[in-house]
């Protein structure tokens, strides 16, 4: 690999795609060298963004370059594996967008592969790269919010829609990974129910109650039905709760102290039976979040992890951890709602 810079191709030219020529462009430590997508709109609109790189309809004409050191792999889930596959067989490193496959035994495959061509596997999870999340992870690791935790995420948008998974596996990933690492351990067993509304068979909507152990648990909130965009997470302990809020342009993250939510008293002026809040609606702490792109620091991260053989935060195993979980949610909505084990054998970042 060129000591320099890390030249990459990017195969998925889509809304991340895109976001990957951007900050490959950008980048000091990057050279884009080719792009590829199945859309010849796509390529041709590319070839202007970009228009140092060679471009092709051909995810294997990517592939298949001597000049190319790294692939980004940004296309739909369905297709990951076997594109994840073939750049890892060419040795080529590879980050792939969440989730890395559709299948534990997939994501296995691909750990092995990667090993023994000495690539590095890295996943999407870009929010653990932001800089608020890492923050909750601190927090929670010192022992700041107390014990037991429970956990509420919503995660919803006005689409898109997707036709290849539910909303499932389009939108759990990203609360998913958080939790597993602001916590920094798996669900024991997760719990699913949703709704296909808009075509059989394909979860519109979904709800998940994750078991960690006695002293966590979690629900999420899953749409790309909602009329408004939500991207947040409260986790409330014994001594503190923490909301995490990307919609905010500042304040991301806010601490908040724990008290007895509500007591019943007498009014000490008018002797008449009153609800006393005790719950402060005011965080008692908002901490400095340094300014940052979490998708750019993610980038980063990988090409570091290129460069020196580091094993990244979000590596294989971390996107297998994820899948777990993912197909455990999918056995539990076959089946009414029934809570199902997630197998336990992993390392979690």
């Amino acid at each position: 690999m060129n000591d320099a810079v890390t030249r990459f191709g990017v195969i998925g030219l889509g809304y991340w795609g895109q976001n990957y020529l951007r900050l490959i462009a950008r980048s000091p430590n990057a050279e884009l060298v080719a792009i590829a997508d199945t859309s010849r709109s796509l390529v041709e609109y590319s070839r202007r963004v970009a228009p140092a790189a060679v471009a092709s309809v051909e995810a294997a004409d990517v592939v298949r370059r001597d000049d190319v050191d790294a692939i980004v792999i940004a296309t739909p889930a369905t297709t990951h594996f076997a594109l994840a596959r073939e750049a890892l067989l060419a040795c080529k490193h590879v980050l792939c967008e969440k989730p890395l496959t559709m299948s534990v035994s997939d994501c296995e495959e691909l750990i092995l592969i990667a090993g023994d061509a000495g690539c590095t596997l890295f996943v999407g999870h870009t929010f653990v790269y932001n800089a608020a999340v890492r923050a909750t992870r601190e927090f929670v690791s010192a022992g700041d919010l107390g014990s037991p935790l429970y956990a509420q995420a919503v995660w919803s948008a006005p689409g898109p829609v997707r036709h290849d998974v539910n909303a499932l596996w389009d939108l759990a990933p990203h609360p998913v990974s958080i939790l597993t690492y602001v916590l920094e351990r798996q669900p024991a067993s997760v719990a699913a129910t949703g709704q296909a509304i808009l075509r059989p068979g394909r979860e519109d909507v979904v709800s998940l109650h994750l078991r960690f152990d006695d002293s966590a648990s979690a629900d999420l909130h899953l749409s790309w039905l909602a009329p408004k965009k939500a991207r947040g997470l409260t986790i409330t302990g014994a001594r503190g709760i923490a909301v995490f809020d990307d919609m905010q342009a500042v304040n991301k993250l806010q601490l908040f102290a724990t008290a007895a939510a509500t007591g019943n008293g007498v009014s000490p002026a008018t002797g008449v039976p009153e609800r006393k809040v005790e719950l402060p609606n005011e965080p008692v702490h908002a901490p400095d979040i340094a300014a940052g792109e979490p998708l750019s620091a993610q980038l980063e991260h990988f090409i570091e992890c290129c460069r020196r053989g580091l094993t990244p935060e979000s590596d294989g195993m971390a996107g297998t951890n994820v899948v777990r979980v993912l197909a455990a949610a999918e056995s539990s909505l076959r089946e009414g709602g029934r809570p199902v084990a997630v197998e336990s054998r992993l390392r979690v970042a």
